[in-house]
């Protein structure tokens, strides 16, 4: 009788499973820095941005260096924005 809209009722699941399979090819291509753990924040030591655990840039920036996130304030690094 009523036929659910496929394209509508799917993109927003497609889309999600897309970015999610999108991350971790990233996460494979990129692994992170071994050392990083609880407690530690990533600085990428080029832009002086710190990013917290989960970011998806945690331990993968080129340069970068795990420390305490007073550490990484006392030293003038910044953090990252919202989503980063």
């Amino acid at each position: 009788m009523f036929k659910p809209k496929s394209s509508a009722a799917a993109s927003p699941a497609a889309a999600t499973g897309a970015a999610a399979k999108s991350r971790s090819a990233e996460a494979a291509a990129n692994p992170p820095a071994p050392g990083g753990g609880h407690g530690l924040v990533w600085v990428n030591t080029d832009s002086h941005v710190y990013h917290r655990e989960g970011s998806r840039f945690y331990g993968t920036t080129k340069k970068g260096k795990y420390m305490t996130e007073a550490e990484a304030a006392k030293e003038g690094n910044r953090a990252a924005g919202k989503g980063e």
